[in-house]
């Protein structure tokens, strides 16, 4: 968690040191990153960095909770307890294309999400809050998988971390498709015939198999 003066600090300020942390972060991963070159960028003195965070893990988790909070603010929660079997998949394509849509303006925010993904077994394992984040991002994904089992709409023949991990390899590959195309791509495109695309493949990855 970042220290009190980082919270006190003016929103331009707080959000020019986090747009200059996610776009590290995106373009180095979390082990090859440099705080020095995101105070750099961010035009933040290595003294007065101290601070407001207490590490280069400090900045990340930062980081991923201010994006993702920002995320929850203009979009909202997922309504889970009152999903239904027919408004499962309608309700989960609207938020993905709102969520996508949001943050394809922005592609570091969404580059940063999957860096968390990119972890080595040996950074989590010997940071505690690196730790809590990668699971606090996966029991969200969880949850909701779970909600549609609930529904009946959602396999069950796997696994939960089986599950779990094969639908995270399917949303990291579409999203390096997509962020490898991103110039090429409009915002009807996007609308009309790739996200739609992708929430097909999704459903046909985790709806039950009928005979």
């Amino acid at each position: 968690m970042p220290r009190p003066r980082f919270n006190k600090l003016s929103p331009e300020k707080r959000e020019r040191i986090m747009e200059a942390a996610a776009k590290e972060f995106s373009a180095c991963g979390f082990e090859q990153a440099s705080l020095n070159r995101i105070l750099t960028e961010a035009g933040v003195s290595k003294g007065a960095a101290y601070y407001y965070f207490d590490d280069k893990a400090d900045v990340f988790s930062t980081a991923i909770q201010y994006y993702s909070q920002d995320i929850r603010t203009k979009l909202g929660d997922i309504p889970l307890k009152s999903l239904t079997a027919k408004t499962f998949w309608p309700t989960m394509a609207k938020l993905y294309q709102e969520q996508f849509m949001f943050v394809f303006d922005r592609p570091w925010a969404m580059s940063l999400f999957k860096a968390v993904g990119k972890l080595s077994l040996d950074t989590v394992s010997t940071n505690q809050m690196l730790a809590e984040i990668m699971e606090q991002m996966q029991s969200q994904l969880l949850v909701v998988l779970r909600r549609g089992q609930e529904l009946g709409i959602i396999r069950q023949d796997l696994p939960d971390d089986l599950m779990l991990s094969l639908f995270l390899a399917i949303d990291d590959a579409h999203d390096r498709w997509l962020l490898l195309h991103r110039e090429e791509l409009t915002p009807e495109m996007l609308k009309d015939t790739v996200l739609p695309r992708f929430i097909d493949l999704f459903r046909r990855f985790l709806e039950p198999r009928t005979e």
